[in-house]
Formats: C-alpha cells, structure tokens, sequence
C-alpha cells in the first residue's frame, strides 16, 4: 500500500538472535489492527464527502482535501516514522503511532460533531490521524520483517500487505455501515477503542525491539521534497477552477504550478546523488519496472475516480437513498479485487503480465468510457453496481500480475526499494485522482453554468462535468494499457537462486 521500511532493515547475525520468531498468527493478529486501520482511514471518508461538504459548506475543491491532506502526510513521513522505529524501537514508534492515531481520530470526531463551523478542525484531526498512521504503516512492515524467519517470512509479509489493500477497498463499505447505524462522527470514534486494544495486543504478544547497529539511513529531504512536490501540484489543480470563490485563482494556480515544477528538478538532483534515495531511479530504467509503476499509478486514479465521484454523484440527486445503498453498489469493488486477485496471481504464474494487465486496463477505460455515455441522474442504480463490480474485477486482475513483473524484474538486492516504489503508487495515484478529476469536474461544470445559466452543481452541469472527467480517465486509462503491452515479455528468470524458474506441477 504505502512506503514501507523493509528496504531498511539489515538484518545482522545479532538481530537475528536477539529476537526470536514467534508464529504468524500471533504477530498479525498484534499488528494487523494497527495496520488494517491505517490503511482504512485513507479511503473511509471518501462515502463521508457528500455529509462533510453539506455539513462545512464546502466546495468539491475544498472538501477533497480530507482525503488528501492525509495522504499527503502519509508519504511525507512514513520514511521518517520508519527511520526512528530502527534508531529507537519498532515496537514503541508502532505504539506512539497508535496512540497518535487514536488522539487524532477522537479529533476527528469532535470536529464533526461539535466544531462544525470550519472544516480547518476536520483538516488538523486528519493530519494528526496520519501522522500516527505512519508509525503504524512503517513499523508494522518492519516487526513483521523482524519477527519471522526466511521459511515464513513470505507468508507473513504476504498476509500484511493484504490486509492494507483489502482495508484501503473495504473502507467505504464499512463506513456506509457505520454512518447508517451509528453517526458520521463514529466512523472515527471507533478507532479509539481499536487503538487501545491494538495497543495492548502489541504489548503483550510482541518482544521489545532493539535498535539497529547498522542500518540504512532513511532520506527524510527527499521524502519532504516528494511530498512538497505533490501538495503544490494537487494545490494547483484545486485552485485553478476556483474563479467564483478566490481572487485571481488562475493566477495563484499558475505560480503554485510554477513552484511545483521547479521543486521536481530539485528533488530529481537530490535523489541521483543521494546514496540511499527516497526513489531507486536506476529501477527505472528496466522497461517492465518502470511501465508496472506508471501503470499502477493510473490504475489506483482509474478505481479512486469511480469511487470518490460515486459517493458525491449518487447520493446527492437521489439515485441512492441510504448510505446502505452507496455502500452495496462501492461493495463491487471490493468484491471484484477479492475475488480475482489471487485468480490474477496464479495465472501470472503461466501468462505475460503484458496480457493480464493491458487486458484489465481496457476493461477500466471501457468502463469509464461507458459512464462517460449513460451516467445520468435517471440511469437505474443497477448500471453504476455493474460497472463498480467490473472495475474491481479489473483490479483484481491487474494487481498480482503487474506486482509479480516488478519484483520478478528487480535484482535481489534491491526487492525492498521496488516494495517501496510499488507501494508509493497507491498515495500518487489516489492524490492525483482525486484532485485531477475534481479540477476537470469543477472547471467543466463552472463553463457550463456560464453558458446555460443553471446551477453549476445542479443536476444538468454537474452531469456534465462529470462526463467530461469520465472521459478523460478513459483516455489515460486506455495510453496505461497501452504503455503496459510495451512493458516487453516476461523473462521467466528466478533471480533469487539466478536459474530458470521452471514450474513442475
């Protein structure tokens, strides 16, 4: 999911005998609450939208920022949260970040329920959220690293990584539950009491863990400067359809733009002369490993667009009319990838990822292209559950193949630096989706309003706008799956034991 601190950790012969393996269950069940809610809360509030904007009266620009000002945060310290975890303990920034976690979400709570005279209190409880999301993301990887053995350690590693991905998707179903049951503001109440528990869970079942003696030094400049990067360019797109609301937008849009682009020579400089960079721009290099990570990155914008879009469109013109119903028709999403990602992973056993992934890569684009044609406030509910379930289906078949390329591409001593690229590309893709999407819906529905004289966020321009957004995902989605065709063939090489991997059934 994100950054992690596995390409960190050395582990040296006296690590290894200090800290004695324990079994799977018991280190997952002690981790996974922390990770599993870290994850969550990155795409919970996405069905929260359309309340959190009708509770602040906000615009779409404005109210996006729930969404990225914690992801945002995320990759700018996650890095650093890990780097502290191996110069103190694992185990106690894991702790810190949980109790941080908890605090911010109480926050959370209390800005929904009782400040809701600015959405600036929401903001700063979600900061705080991720700030203690990335001790838990960051140092949960590494406990799991440093509490298993090289005969288990794939399995363990394996099973966190799925509970991230499956969190990041169950999220919005499991706040539409708790919405309609409870309140908005229980969606972050109920990580209080996780957080303790999680917190306990940890201190009892898992060992203290020593720092480092040697390790390799996190790049905590060139994770700001990747963060700074990527807050002016989403800032940019906000601000530019913002005309009605803010003096001169198109300008401060521009000159932020400017600062954004003049930030990314900087950080490149940065990284190509840094020992142990943020981002491995040697990997890039290698066709398959720089194709898989772009092509993730469209991938997450192609499913964020669907999901956020759906949970403001739906429910505001009535084509939903509980947050029960938004949550069975996002449900397909996260039905499709469970359903078909470990399919996907057999298959890229035996089939080109160039194939299985170009493949679900047009079913994106064709789908996107298809709400392009009928999204309507008329059309049934049934369209908009087919098409999230095919999309979900479509990233289910995309996943494991396309992470299979990558790692199956990287040189061994550099499978912790490709994890880290590959996870990056969730928080990217998810942030450029969500403000990229939104300028386009913003800036389209504003020029339709000034040409027809309707509500620019009436159901005729809204429409509208999102048409236009739709199509131009399709768009992008469709060049990914033809950039994924040119990733080349799979080599079929086992580059860990460097003989052909050849399957015996």
């Amino acid at each position: 999911m994100f950054p992690t601190k596995e390409d960190c950790l050395i582990m040296n012969s006296s690590e290894e005998i200090s800290i004695a393996p324990i079994k799977i269950r018991t280190l997952i069940s002690a981790v996974g609450i922390g990770v599993f809610m870290s994850a969550l809360d990155a795409s919970i509030v996405v069905v929260l939208i359309q309340d959190i904007q009708n509770i602040y009266g906000v615009s779409p620009s404005e109210v996006q920022w729930v969404i990225l000002s914690y992801l945002l945060v995320m990759m700018a310290f996650t890095v650093i949260a890990g780097d502290l975890g191996d110069k103190i303990s694992n185990k106690k920034i894991y702790q810190i970040g949980m109790i941080v976690f908890g605090v911010g979400s109480l926050f959370c709570f209390i800005s929904l329920e009782f400040l809701t005279g600015s959405i600036y209190y929401l903001l700063l409880g979600r900061v705080i959220q991720s700030l203690g999301a990335t001790g838990m993301i960051a140092n949960g990887m590494a406990m799991v690293t440093r509490l298993t053995t090289i005969k288990n350690r794939g399995t363990a590693v394996g099973i966190n990584n799925f509970i991230i991905s499956i969190a990041v998707i169950l999220g919005p179903v499991f706040g539409t539950v708790i919405v309609k049951f409870w309140s908005l503001g229980g969606v972050f109440l109920i990580n209080v009491p996780l957080a303790v528990i999680g917190f306990v869970l940890v201190q009892i079942n898992l060992p203290p863990t020593i720092p480092f003696e040697e390790r390799r030094t996190a790049d905590y400049f060139g994770s700001i400067l990747f963060a700074l990067f990527l807050t002016t360019l989403v800032l940019s797109f906000s601000i530019f359809p913002e005309s009605e609301t803010i003096n001169n937008a198109r300008m401060w849009a521009g000159i932020i733009l400017a600062i954004s682009l003049l930030i990314l020579p900087i950080f490149i400089f940065w990284e190509r002369k840094k020992e142990n960079p943020l981002i491995e721009f040697s990997l890039l290099k290698n066709r398959k490993i720089s194709a898989g990570l772009a092509t993730a990155v469209l991938k997450h914008q192609g499913y964020m667009v669907i999901i956020y879009h759906f949970s403001l469109f739906l429910p505001k013109f009535g084509i939903v009319q509980t947050s029960i119903q938004l949550g069975l028709v996002l449900a397909g999403v996260a039905v499709g990838v469970s359903v078909f990602s470990g399919i996907s992973g057999k298959l890229s056993n035996t089939i080109d990822a160039r194939y299985l992934c170009t493949i679900a890569m047009f079913l994106v684009a064709l789908m996107l292209g298809l709400l392009a044609i009928f999204i309507d406030v008329d059309a049934p509910i049934w369209l908009y559950a087919v098409i999230s379930t095919v999309i979900g289906i479509s990233i289910g078949l995309f996943q494991s193949p396309n992470a299979n390329s990558i790692m199956s591409a990287t040189p061994k001593e550099k499978l912790g630096i490709a994890s880290a690229l590959l996870g990056l590309t969730t928080s990217v893709g998810i942030n450029f989706g969500t403000a990229l999407s939104t300028a386009i819906l913003v800036a389209v529905a504003t020029a339709a309003s000034n040409n027809n004289g309707f509500d620019p966020y009436g159901a005729v321009n809204y429409t509208i706008g999102l048409r236009w957004v739709f199509i131009g995902f399709a768009i992008i989605t469709a060049a990914g799956a033809v950039l994924s065709y040119f990733r080349g063939p799979e080599e079929r090489i086992d580059r860990i034991h460097g003989k052909q991997a050849i399957e015996e059934e």
